[in-house]
């Protein structure tokens, strides 16, 4: 989402300096959640494969590859290097797994942990971002 980023960046750049930083860290945790749905969903992809539920598969690719790209430009809008967007998704891969312990029956474990909250910024990031400005 381009103009998530260019939104974001424009933003950031016409505050004064302790707004910027209030705005970097609003983008920042955007971020960190994209990374966690990321993970979440790919989870969901996983497991639904394996009950070959084809359509739950297909949204849930859709959507970990569409939040991919938004975490991947809010880490460029705020400056973060890729290493440290590959070890947010890292964290988050072994939090999730520990929820899953290894088994699709606990998916339900994901969803209680993330499923609404992953579907808000999945079905629009640009809400999430908003929530985190006016703080």
């Amino acid at each position: 989402m381009i103009v998530l980023r260019a939104a974001a960046l424009a933003l950031l750049l016409s505050l004064p300096a302790q707004a910027q930083d209030e705005k970097k860290t609003a983008v920042d945790v955007v971020q960190a959640e994209l990374s966690i749905c990321v993970v979440y969903y790919t989870f969901v992809r996983g497991c639904a494969i394996e009950k070959a539920e084809v359509n739950v598969a297909s949204v849930a690719n859709s959507n970990a590859e569409r939040l991919r790209k938004y975490a991947f430009q809010a880490g460029q809008t705020i400056r973060m290097d890729n290493e440290a967007m590959i070890a947010r998704q890292k964290v988050a891969v072994e939090q999730q797994q520990k929820l899953l312990e290894g088994n699709c029956e606990n998916i339900v474990k994901l969803d209680e942990a993330y499923g609404a909250r992953c579907k808000a910024l999945s079905d629009n990031p640009q809400a999430i971002l908003d929530q985190y400005l006016k703080r």
